[in-house]
């Protein structure tokens, strides 16, 4: 049920706040063993909230007489429960980002997008699970596992393959525990579980919401993001979360008649024979139906329109982008966040109020581990990322500043073209193995939407994302890329299209 929909329900009489809550701890309770959730807030608490919401709200409608049925002095998601990954700092609950080092750690403070949709009458049920640390311990950790909440499951197939690092938030949302979540992203975190999780998400444009109150990875490069079952769920959330005054609900603000949308096929460059047939085929049956829009298919843009727009570069194939960008992601990118994930973990965790284990950073977080074998992965049973990110100087290192100017160039180079006179750009997608042009998009903090498109099928064996076979039932998506802050057109883009795709 939509976010509007809820609301709708709760302004006529239909159900209470306190409804909501009861049916959504049933549902917590139903799909316990998906691992969804890391900290579910104590029930009572959460109903003596819910209650308090309700005779706000009462009290609004009873006070307009002549306007009964309007409460939008008290906003869109007043009274709608809401899940926050567990790496977004909350003052009543603990957060742990999945480590065992920070089991009941205390912040003492809500993150800022948390102080917002308590703001906005929104209730926090609880923390979901993670990937640990935002997948920043080990280069081959599971995705959707941490040692706080476990593994999390796929909300959408049961299988093990939730991808991440904003599993739980994803799951959560596939399986109906909650209408909208939370997540973060500083790679991929919150596109590929809502890819494969079959749902509705937007990595905003870098700088759009806070990340103040978040245990972090990167500040160059993280962001928060709201996770729903509809783009205009999702629209809603990011009207409260942003730090902007941009109506995103008004999905009708902008026309995808007229527009010009480059098609990424090519970039779908790492999938298998089985999965390229399969994807390929669902995808193009979209870029097929986008004349029926009045959106006119731009075909091969890498290749044969981008690089001929960069000053001084000649013609290259593909092979030669990804070349460069493996370069810059795999060497300075990595480096950077690195740097930043050192200082950054230390300046958080000095903020916190309590932190039992004593943990305040990397090397402390390193030694507890080494201590406590059974705070690893069961199966990598390592922790390089951390190590390596401790052996670095931090953003006062000799090369940071160097290293970050020179990935910001390379993305400029490279990315603005391709918005010259394209409005936005199109592909399919499993994960962020599987796309160049994702990648661009990540390194100029460009907005991402996700919407689906389908699920693998039971046979054959199909890829998915770290070389994951068999995987049936499996989402894989469509992904929208837009300039800096075109975060609104491309929900407005998104809504047209996710019509579209309704008609199939």
């Amino acid at each position: 049920m939509s976010i509007s929909e809820l609301q709708a329900g709760l302004v006529s009489g239909r159900w209470t706040s306190v409804d909501l809550v009861e049916a959504y701890l049933a549902k917590l309770n139903q799909f316990k063993h998906f691992n969804a959730m890391i900290f579910v807030k104590d029930r009572e608490r959460l109903l003596s909230e819910a209650a308090s919401l309700d005779k706000e709200r009462a009290a609004l409608l009873s006070s307009q007489e002549g306007n009964k049925g309007s409460t939008d002095a008290l906003g869109k998601l007043h009274g709608i429960p809401v899940i926050v990954k567990d790496n977004i700092c909350t003052v009543d609950m603990p957060t742990t980002a999945g480590a065992l080092a920070l089991k009941d750690a205390e912040s003492g403070f809500d993150a800022e997008i948390v102080c917002k949709l308590k703001s906005a009458g929104a209730i926090i049920l609880g923390k979901s699970n993670l990937t640990e640390l935002a997948n920043f311990v080990d280069t081959h950790h599971t995705w959707g596992w941490s040692c706080m909440g476990g593994q999390t499951m796929n909300g959408i197939s049961g299988s093990a393959h939730a991808s991440g690092s904003s599993s739980g938030s994803a799951c959560a949302v596939a399986l109906g525990i909650c209408s909208y979540a939370i997540g973060t992203e500083t790679h991929g975190s919150i596109i590929c579980p809502s890819v494969q999780q079959g749902i509705v998400s937007i990595k905003p444009s870098r700088g759009l919401c806070s990340n103040t109150g978040i245990i972090p990875i990167s500040t160059t490069f993280d962001t928060a993001g709201p996770m729903g079952r509809t783009t205009e769920d999702v629209a809603v959330v990011l009207e409260t979360l942003s730090n902007s005054d941009e109506q995103f609900s008004n999905l009708d603000a902008y026309s995808i008649k007229g527009t010009r949308a480059g098609v990424a096929l090519k970039c779908i460059s790492k999938l298998g024979e089985n999965d390229s047939a399969y994807v390929v085929y669902n995808f193009m049956k979209v870029v097929g139906q986008l004349h029926t829009l009045g959106c006119t298919p731009v075909h091969e843009i890498l290749e044969d329109k981008l690089l001929s727009k960069r000053a001084s570069t000649s013609y290259r194939p593909l092979s030669a982008i990804d070349d460069a960008l493996n370069e810059s992601i795999n060497k300075d990118y990595f480096y950077i966040l690195k740097s930043e994930f050192k200082d950054g973990l230390a300046d958080i965790l000095a903020k916190f109020h309590s932190v039992p284990s004593n943990v305040r950073d990397l090397a402390s977080l390193i030694a507890f581990n080494r201590e406590n074998p059974e705070a690893l992965n069961p199966i990598t049973k390592n922790q390089e990322i951390l190590v390596e990110s401790n052996d670095t100087h931090g953003i006062s290192g000799a090369n940071y500043k160097h290293l970050l100017e020179r990935v910001d160039y390379i993305s400029k180079t490279i990315t603005d073209p391709i918005f010259d006179d394209l409005d936005f750009v199109l592909t399919a997608f499993i994960g962020p193995d599987d796309s160049t042009i994702y990648n661009l998009a990540i390194l100029s903090g460009s907005p991402i939407v996700t919407i689906p498109l389908g699920k693998f099928p039971d046979a054959p064996s199909y890829r998915t994302f770290h070389g994951f076979t068999n995987c049936p039932g499996v989402g894989f998506g469509l992904i929208l890329i837009g300039k800096h802050g075109d975060d609104h057109k491309l929900l407005c883009y998104a809504k047209q299209i996710e019509d579209m795709l309704q008609q199939f």
